[in-house]
């Protein structure tokens, strides 16, 4: 493994995510910036008139494997020298991908299967451990849309008592919000401001923020990671329970082609009809 890979897999087991500046070139993310555009059918002027940073949100669940245009990012040597550097060289393709328009969630959250730190298997590593992580690509300068990404480093690992009740307490909540904005009292943020081409790989498990955006905006969301327990759950949840998400299957002949790249899971993904402690969004 060379020491750039070795200090990646560090910071990442550390921080629970790593920052790779102009992995892609600028024209390669022009490139995607624009077929995005073209598939979204949002443009840069559906962003002149943003309100609290808040521009119209456009997002396509498994629109990288669902788009042709899109699929051969998941064969990127790049991205996958990247996943497989920082999880290990065991890491396929993880159904957990999405195209992005406009969107951004202001508030600190995970994307994992159990949300609340130390509750649920998720947080459980002693038969194996958790490699599951996001590939975040982003197509837009600082300087026209605003947009930094957050992420509370070592929050896959710990996360204190009052980080838990600030994140928890409806008035706290709004009095730090007036005097800090996004920002979390008691956890020191790591806020990233993206350019074209930049990347961050992340563990589902961190605390991340995306922020406010005064211009366009747009990124595409991968998925890798070593197959094993937690690795079968967390493609299980996003395509069988997650019904509000609407995840399609993966084409066929994607799968017969990452399968022959050896980017497929060895074995096959059970379905899950129900996961205990699993976060479900209330869509009554």
């Amino acid at each position: 493994m060379s020491d750039a890979f070795e200090g990646q897999r560090e910071a990442y087991r550390r921080d629970g995510f790593v920052v790779v500046r102009g992995l892609l070139d600028v024209d390669e993310a022009m490139e995607l910036r624009r077929r995005l555009v073209e598939h979204s059918g949002v443009t840069d002027a559906d962003f002149d008139d943003v309100e609290d940073g808040v521009p119209r949100k456009w997002t396509s669940p498994a629109g990288v494997a669902s788009v042709p245009e899109f699929q051969h990012l998941l064969f990127d040597e790049r991205l996958i020298g990247l996943a497989r550097g920082v999880l290990g060289p065991d890491a396929v393709y993880l159904h957990h991908n999405d195209l992005h328009a406009g969107y951004s969630s202001p508030g600190w959250h995970r994307d994992n299967v159990h949300r609340t730190f130390n509750a649920g298997a998720d947080w459980d590593e002693t038969a194996a451990p958790y490699r599951c992580a996001r590939i975040a690509l982003y197509l837009q300068t600082h300087a026209e849309s605003g947009f930094k990404f957050g992420l509370i480093p070592g929050s896959h690992r710990h996360e204190s008592r009052l980080v838990r009740w600030e994140r928890q307490a409806p008035r706290f909540s709004t009095v730090r919000r007036v005097l800090m904005g996004q920002g979390l009292a008691f956890a020191r943020a790591r806020w990233i401001a993206t350019e074209p081409g930049d990347v961050v790989i992340f563990d589902h498990r961190v605390l991340h923020c995306g922020g406010r955006t005064r211009g366009p905006k747009y990124s595409i969301y991968l998925g890798a990671g070593v197959q094993n327990h937690h690795f079968d759950r967390h493609w299980s949840y996003y395509r069988d329970l997650r019904a509000d998400l609407q995840y399609p299957r993966v084409p066929e002949t994607l799968r017969e082609r990452l399968r022959s790249e050896g980017l497929w899971p060895s074995d096959e993904v059970p379905a899950l009809d129900h996961v205990e402690h699993a976060f479900l969004p209330n869509t009554a």
